[in-house]
């Protein structure tokens, strides 16, 4: 072990003080603070020092030395000889373009390839002052990928302390193979903030089902982080999934195997799967008349020289779109996107077809396809519009509104819009079918006009009884949600009779009637305004946090793709997914105290 140097006061001659570093003695220099080792501590390697970079001022006397060394000590430096304030400004920099860089979803290396140059070059033009702050900030690969777990975690914590003092919280889980064939669970978790009385949404957790991804292994995760966590399966009260047997099944499905933590669990379907899978279902002329648009338009695109000469035509002839869209099973909205766009151009695909001779030109141009087609374009519409609407916090007017009783009330509205069309229909009135209707009035369609009518009735009374079998609680509302809806309407004596006094108390509480009677949302009126109602407010509050979709899961496995992409196939993904996705803002402050500065090298 090398001895250790100690200083001398005549040291101050060649322009070095004294400074103790994690118990050791090293130089600093008066002149531009820097800090050496304390190998250092020898006349040779301080004069060699003083000579080379501050050769005006090696014939300076010990006084002037000293008089630097009194300034010296009255500012506020850090053991690296950096000043504090400077220090603490460039990490919260560091740490702000850290997040800067997850949430935009870039690969960590950008900070140091592409954001640091822009903002040296920025430098050279504002002055060496700015440069020299710059070039002090750490940007690497591995301090942005150190950065972004550091906030990750502090987002953690906080999320974790907000589930904790909530009462209650529920959960949406699903899985999918990345780009890497990984499988990644996501889990989400809707809570209410009681610092402000919201309710909020936000990723639990992030993890690679190692293996398979049956629900005992989805299980196995989420145990062991309620476990690590101290997180209660009592507080559990719903939990949403997809309908894969392995999250589903009546065995050892995931959803069984939380009942068997907590009974009380209310267990869902995502209510968005459940309505692609009701509309799957078509007559077999409609289901013909989609795989003929389907195959049109992979006429087209599957080969790249149909792609170019079919957008030519398009541009020659002045249309407003120059491309057509792949429809994609997955996909949700797809199918209607895909028949708008060929309805769209069909006339310059039907100029293409007779360009390029195909047998696809006579069917495409069939009367009765034709008409059914455009029925094929509103139907997908309405239920595109459906889809939007059961979307939650996608759907930017359902904003932190996106509760169970919402979702009831559109799936109803659809289902009484289909026995309005119904109606209308056997009155030969086609009001609700824009793009039907204007095909109807031409006297060409007129001997066919019967048949599609029929096929379009048949359609519709298939359409509804899916969606009945599907949502079978779209016409049930039992006492205990109508008091919620509207507590203000509702029958006492219908009430639970251990309700019916809490119940009474309420609807004769006329601050809370008026608050009611304003309209404020659900969500609003039982986090806020009924807080002296407990027993009221509890049970609502159980039927609030409830996830009906799990749509943020797929919004997740949006922003997977873009983090996780071909050449970033090997990240763990956990750290950036949070801190991407996350709506709560990382205490970069607190997280700047706790670290000691370095500068860049």
């Amino acid at each position: 072990m090398s001895r250790k140097r100690k200083y001398d006061d005549s040291y101050i001659k060649y322009g070095f003080t004294e400074i103790e570093v994690n118990r050791e003695i090293r130089p600093q220099c008066v002149i531009c603070t820097v800090v050496l080792s304390n190998d250092a501590l020898k006349p040779a390697k301080l004069l060699r020092h003083l000579h080379t970079i501050h050769p005006t001022l090696k014939d300076q006397p010990p006084e002037f030395f000293e008089g630097k060394c009194k300034s010296l000590k009255k500012m506020k430096l850090g053991p690296s000889g950096a000043n504090v304030a400077l220090s603490q400004q460039v990490l919260t920099a560091s740490f702000e373009i850290s997040q800067l860089i997850s949430k935009s979803k870039k690969a960590h290396s950008i900070g140091e390839t592409l954001i640091k140059p822009s903002l040296l070059i920025a430098a050279n033009i504002f002055g060496e002052d700015a440069k020299k702050k710059i070039q002090n900030m750490p940007l690497s690969n591995n301090t942005v990928k150190a950065r972004i777990g550091k906030m990750s975690c502090d987002i953690e914590e906080q999320l974790l302390g907000k589930i904790k003092s909530s009462p209650y919280f529920a959960l949406q889980c699903d899985e999918t193979t990345d780009i890497a064939q990984c499988c990644q669970l996501l889990v989400f978790v809707r809570f209410l903030d009681v610092e402000d009385k919201t309710i909020k949404e936000e990723l639990l957790l992030s993890s690679v089902l190692e293996t398979t991804s049956k629900g005992i292994d989805v299980m196995q995760i989420i145990s062991n982080y309620f476990e690590n966590h101290d997180l209660k399966w009592e507080k559990l009260v719903g939990f949403c999934t997809d309908g894969a047997p392995a999250m589903l099944g009546c065995r050892s499905g995931l959803a069984t195997l939380v009942k068997e933590k907590n009974p009380s669990t209310l267990t869902t379907h995502c209510v968005i799967h459940r309505q692609a899978l009701a509309t799957k279902t078509l007559p077999e002329e409609l289901a013909n008349v989609l795989k003929l648009a389907i195959k049109l338009v992979n006429f087209v695109k599957s080969k790249a020289l149909n792609t170019r000469i079919f957008k030519k035509l398009c541009v020659e002839l002045d249309s407003e779109y120059d491309t057509l869209l792949f429809h994609t099973e997955v996909r949700w909205l797809s199918k209607e996107n895909m028949l708008k766009r060929l309805y769209e151009l069909k006339e310059e695909m039907k100029i293409f077809l007779n360009e390029k001779d195909s047998e696809l030109l006579e069917k495409f141009c069939d009367l009765k396809f034709e008409l059914q087609f455009a029925y094929l374009v509103d139907i997908f519409e309405h239920l595109n519009n459906l889809n939007l609407q059961l979307q939650g916090s996608g759907h930017k007017t359902l904003e932190f509104r996106a509760n169970i009783f919402i979702f009831e009330d559109k799936i109803r509205a659809f289902v009484c819009k289909i026995n309005l069309w119904m109606n209308k229909i056997e009155n030969n009135n086609y009001s609700a079918f824009q793009t039907f209707q204007t095909l109807i009035n031409d006297d060409q369609y007129a001997d066919i006009l019967i048949e599609i009518q029929h096929n379009i009735k048949k359609h519709l009374e298939k359409l509804k009884s899916e969606f009945i079998r599907y949502f079978p609680e779209w016409n049930e509302v039992n006492s205990v949600q109508k008091i919620i809806r509207n507590p203000f309407c509702a029958k006492v004596e219908e009430a639970p009779e251990y309700l019916q006094e809490a119940v009474i108390e309420l609807q004769n509480d006329s601050d809370c009637k008026n608050m009611f009677d304003s309209g404020m949302n659900l969500e609003e009126f039982w986090c806020r305004r009924a807080t002296l109602h407990i027993q009221l407010r509890e049970i609502a509050l159980r039927y609030l946090v409830v996830f009906s979709t799990t749509y943020l899961c797929e919004q997740g496995f949006s922003n997977l793709l873009v983090i996780k992409n071909k050449q970033r196939n090997r990240l763990d993904v956990s750290d950036d997914m949070r801190l991407a996705i996350s709506n709560i803002h990382p205490r970069i402050e607190k997280l700047v105290k706790e670290m000691q500065p370095q500068k860049s090298h």
